[in-house]
């Protein structure tokens, strides 16, 4: 900060030495100067009124440039009027179903906001006399107000194209206006709905460019609005998770899980980031939480399965899916896994009993029954999930086929492996 200030003080110093050394000539030649772009200025209004904006605005623009006259106000309000003229010009050709210039026109929307926010300012400064007495006030909220929407509308023709980058600067501009003082007496402007939903384009803007930074400008805009609030509060994780800001990535997740319990991004990137770290206690202390804020939710006594099952704990998480599916039956998750814990636990004690004397016909029958009953468990869960989701043989096929086969259930053994079979062909 110290050098800012400083390089700041330097500059200052050296513009105010250079104007104290202004000979006679000099200072009659930049009075000369400033008359001449100011009788530019002029004509620059007249062309106007002629309807001739591009060329007024090639007149002003020096005067827009030059230290010697941009502090005019009225300079501003002539560029404001020649890109105003530019913007209706295309807009009326548009309405008309013409042939019309949409770059010139949205960039000009765009460009007349910086042009309008220093009319504003100069108009506003004191006077010699330190009097304030704003000459185009109301010329400057009505022109803010009218070509705020030509953003909005820019923003979505230039996201159209596939133009995210222009898309982004459009909506950003957007956003950015409504927060401007002049337009604070223009409740429109602040509508909480439409910038929301502004915002919220910004975020896709920044998602198809794989800007992340402005995936998170206005994000949290985003957010305030029900309709996005899913899917910006995932947005914003993916760009955190992205940019390296692992702790706002994971307190963006938690805030996910327990606003929306249904969307698998959330859980499974939290599953995911504590088997990284290798922290299974911290995830399971998280899933017993929210069963105790929120134990009616399935969620997160699946989440807590998912956890033992991670950890090779199939006994404790056959418990906990359970209770997944004690609370929503059709829970199809949990139906899933626990069908495969079932597997793995009878796949557990065909190992353990491998050696069995095959001359121990006793336990060979014990043993069998024990695996038929780790199959028969799984067997319903697997046809329930089918039942489910008739069009997902993906999920549910090859935990039938195991049952069926084991079972000895070879008529629908066949139809299941007929299934896969043409889903492999696919």
């Amino acid at each position: 900060m110290k050098k800012i200030i400083l390089s700041f003080a330097l500059v200052l110093t050296a513009s105010l030495v250079s104007g104290q050394q202004l000979t006679k000539e000099q200072i009659k030649a930049q009075k000369k100067e400033r008359k001449a772009l100011m009788v530019n200025v002029k004509a620059a209004d007249k062309a106007i009124t002629t309807g001739d904006n591009a060329g007024a605005l090639n007149l002003v623009l020096p005067a827009v440039k030059s230290p010697l006259t941009n502090t005019d106000a009225y300079v501003w309000y002539v560029a404001c009027k020649a890109k105003k003229g530019i913007i209706d010009g295309e807009n009326f050709k548009r309405s008309q179903a013409q042939a019309f210039n949409a770059d010139l026109m949205y960039n000009s929307a765009y460009d007349i906001f910086d042009y309008l926010i220093q009319c504003d300012k100069y108009d506003k400064a004191p006077n010699a006399k330190g009097k304030v007495a704003p000459k185009y006030s109301k010329e400057i909220l009505q022109m803010m107000y009218e070509n705020r929407n030509q953003l909005y509308n820019g923003g979505a023709y230039y996201y159209g194209e596939e133009k995210y980058d222009e898309a982004f600067k459009m909506f950003d501009m957007f956003i950015n206006v409504a927060s401007l003082e002049a337009l604070d007496t223009i409740p429109a402007v602040k509508d909480p709905e439409l910038n929301a939903t502004a915002a919220f384009n910004a975020v896709l803007c920044g998602m198809q460019t794989e800007n992340y930074k402005n995936v998170l400008k206005h994000i949290d805009l985003a957010i305030t609005d029900a309709n996005y609030k899913k899917n910006a509060t995932k947005y914003k994780a993916m760009a955190q998770g992205e940019i390296g800001d692992s702790t706002a990535w994971l307190e963006t997740l938690k805030i996910g899980v327990k606003s929306f319990p249904e969307e698998p991004y959330f859980y499974q990137n939290m599953i995911l980031y504590y088997q990284t770290k290798n922290q299974p206690d911290a995830m399971t202390k998280f899933a017993d939480e929210m069963i105790a804020s929120n134990p009616e939710n399935p969620l997160f006594y699946y989440v807590k399965g998912m956890v033992l099952q991670e950890g090779k704990k199939i006994a404790e998480a056959v418990e906990w899916y359970n209770k997944a599916l004690e609370k929503d039956p059709n829970y199809d998750g949990a139906l899933f896994n626990l069908g495969i814990c079932y597997t793995a636990l009878a796949q557990e004690y065909s190992q353990k009993n491998a050696s069995t004397n095959i001359k121990d016909k006793a336990k060979i029958k014990k043993d069998q029954e024990v695996l038929d009953g780790y199959f028969k468990k799984a067997l319903p869960l697997y046809e329930k999930l089918r039942q489910l989701q008739p069009d997902k043989p993906e999920r549910w096929g090859m935990g039938l086929s195991n049952c069926y086969y084991n079972l000895k259930m070879d008529a629908k053994l066949k139809e299941v492996e007929a299934i896969l079979e043409k889903l492999n062909k696919e």
